[in-house]
């Protein structure tokens, strides 16, 4: 882990993607609930305004097109939202980069959509990242999953997933899922499953924590 001089000197960053209809404002609190280091900047995208199926076609904030809600293994997938948005969230990382911080230093997770949004954006971008999380997500596009994360830059960096196990809105089943195949990909994968419904808990939120300092290689100060 770097030490405090060290911490001083670099520039760690976590970006975090909402869920369906929210905004980035949403999960401003996660900074308070990880208490990382204060050296840790934060960055919340808003997703883009779509219609979204199975709200009738409603426009909202939403990473890609959903059918159907509850979500389980058997989502069909919006190839060209999904797309879309990876696209987006590079260019984020790209930005990020560009200004000085080390692809390394960052982390992107996200909850929800945001956090299946997490898991095809960080396994496909193209230098390697500090880690990537998941909070109640899924993983998109399987068939090509193993491929994708286990011939990319990202084979290495480590995964956290954490999901409820009374979750009704993304169902229990798809954390297990995204865990088994980002294992049988060769990724390093942390999996806590808690008593909650589709939101987070204050099991997965200190595992969370750990898990980040590990990941940013850092020192806590608490």
């Amino acid at each position: 882990r770097a030490s405090r001089g060290e911490q001083a000197m670099r520039s760690p960053l976590i970006i975090w993607l909402h869920g369906l209809g929210d905004t980035g404002r949403g999960w401003s609190h996660l900074k308070h609930e990880l208490r990382l280091p204060q050296a840790v900047r934060y960055a919340f995208p808003d997703a883009p305004e779509s219609p979204v199926t199975c709200n009738g076609g409603y426009v909202m904030t939403s990473w890609m097109d959903l059918e159907t809600i509850p979500i389980g293994n058997g989502l069909p997938d919006d190839a060209k939202g999904l797309a879309d948005s990876t696209q987006i969230i590079h260019a984020l990382i790209d930005a990020e980069v560009a200004k000085g911080t080390a692809s390394e230093d960052i982390v992107l997770g996200g909850f929800s959509q945001g956090g299946a949004m997490a898991l095809l954006a960080g396994y496909s971008y193209a230098k390697r990242l500090a880690g990537v999380a998941c909070l109640s997500g899924w993983p998109s596009l399987r068939v090509q999953l193993a491929e994708r994360v286990g011939g990319g830059a990202n084979a290495g960096t480590p995964l956290f997933i954490g999901h409820g196990t009374q979750d009704g809105v993304v169902l229990p089943e798809c954390g297990k899922d995204a865990a088994e195949r980002h294992t049988a990909a060769g990724v390093q994968v942390t999996f806590l499953d808690y008593p909650a419904a589709h939101g987070p808990h204050p099991a997965g939120m200190a595992a969370l924590r750990s898990w980040a300092l590990e990941a940013l290689k850092l020192e806590d100060d608490e």
